[in-house]
């Protein structure tokens, strides 16, 4: 049988809310074996910030952790415990992870004895990676932050929005997306050395800079040209039209981008080459750049007589790029996403059935081990016990010390 492109890595995740959850959760989804480690005192972002199953919030009916955890196992300490962090060192010594990944605030881990010069004491070869706002050292290095300020932090939201309005900002914590990507890579990278050489290594990354790399061409417009780059609502200045339209049914649009004269062309022959697009003033791309709110009136005006799939049907036809802005509805209904299967039905104890996103990249010859996330500090005897091999007294010890957390640790239970 086939093994997983990750079987046998052993990896600790410490990290919160995406960055180092989603990335590790791709590991884990490919075979690796991803202990997490949480707390009901301090609970994740991911479990809290919902959306949750039937609008009733609970750290176990959570969305995005059913996502960002999936195929991982759960382990609820108090790290403020020394009986916890004792834990911890243990399955360092033990159980022998390859990987330890963390996102707290710089100095956090130091204070734990946990940070990558006391942990490579006890493992010489493990691959530690921290992730934070802007790095572990530097004059910004204790500055605070999840994904929505990196996102303001990295100049992306200067750039989205209208020209004649403020920034618009985004939906989701979108900056900690890149960081996940770029974390990842390091990893591989770090896992392919220390395979070939024995050797550890620790991975500072400034979620700051990875979101950077997004942003090249505006950094180099600057650099090259002195010239600061602005809002400019949906258009680029290499293509027209290229922006959101408004089609048949309650906020449906479609989205359409030309670039080039050929596909302007069928453009125009897509939409029955009425008078207008005979016009001098649309004849050439600079032509159409000088008149662009013009433009997008006109092709709005064309747009709103179809459906958004209509339109993407046509204009796909006739080599002109355009698709439905689809809502999440669209997503879950999307023809290649079930050809795909990229929705997984999982048994869930907590909230019944869910519908998982399975791996976010296929490796044909090697077989994913996705599973369901796990419910908070499921996995405690299971780690402790059988990984650790503790006897039900020392388990029972740290109980009674609350070096394991609990329900009756959660926020605003009964003592």
């Amino acid at each position: 049988m086939a093994r997983s492109v990750f079987e046998g890595i052993k990896i600790l995740d410490m990290g919160t809310a995406m960055t180092v959850p989603l990335a590790l959760k791709w590991m884990a989804d490919h075979g690796a074996i991803v202990i997490k480690i949480e707390s009901h005192v301090s609970i994740d972002l991911a479990r809290m910030g919902g959306p949750h199953y039937e609008l009733v919030v609970g750290p176990d009916r959570a969305g995005w952790q059913m996502c960002a955890d999936a195929s991982k196992y759960s382990m609820t300490l108090n790290l403020h415990k020394p009986g916890a962090r004792e834990v911890v060192k243990r399955l360092l010594t033990e159980w022998r992870p390859h990987i330890m990944a963390e996102s707290f605030r710089p100095g956090v881990m130091k204070e734990w004895g946990l940070d990558y010069q006391s942990v490579r004491e006890l493992r010489p070869d493990i691959i530690y990676w921290s992730t934070c706002l802007e790095g572990q050292y530097g004059p910004h290095s204790q500055r605070l932050g999840y994904g929505t300020v990196s996102t303001n932090l990295a100049g992306v939201s200067h750039l989205t929005g209208w020209p004649d309005r403020g920034p618009a900002g985004q939906f989701l914590a979108y900056a900690d997306t890149p960081a996940c990507g770029t974390g990842l890579l390091a990893l591989v990278a770090a896992l392919l050395r220390q395979k070939k050489m024995g050797k550890g290594v620790y991975i500072d990354q400034a979620q700051y800079e990875a979101n950077l790399y997004v942003l090249a061409g505006t950094l180099m417009e600057y650099l090259v040209n002195g010239r600061v780059v602005g809002r400019s609502g949906n258009r680029l200045p290499y293509a027209a039209p290229h922006g959101v339209y408004p089609c048949m049914g309650d906020d449906r649009w479609v989205a359409i981008a030309v670039f080039t004269d050929e596909e302007w062309e069928s453009f125009c022959h897509v939409i029955g080459a009425p008078e207008w697009t005979k016009d001098p003033k649309f004849a050439t791309f600079l032509a159409r750049k000088s008149n662009e709110d013009e433009l997008d009136r006109l092709v709005g005006e064309w747009t709103k007589n179809y459906a958004a799939e209509e339109v993407e049907t046509m204009m796909q036809a006739n080599g002109v790029a355009a698709n439905v802005v689809e809502t999440n509805k669209d997503i879950y209904e999307d023809p290649q996403l079930k050809h795909y299967g990229h929705f997984r039905e999982l048994s869930h104890p907590e909230v019944g059935t869910v519908r998982s996103e399975i791996p976010t990249f296929k490796l044909p010859k090697c077989p994913d081990t996705h599973f369901r996330a796990p419910l908070l500090g499921e996995h405690n005897h299971y780690v402790l016990a059988e990984i650790l091999g503790m006897s039900d007294d020392e388990i029972a010890d740290l109980y009674a010390d609350r070096a394991i957390t609990t329900e009756a640790d959660l926020p605003g239970a009964s003592q």
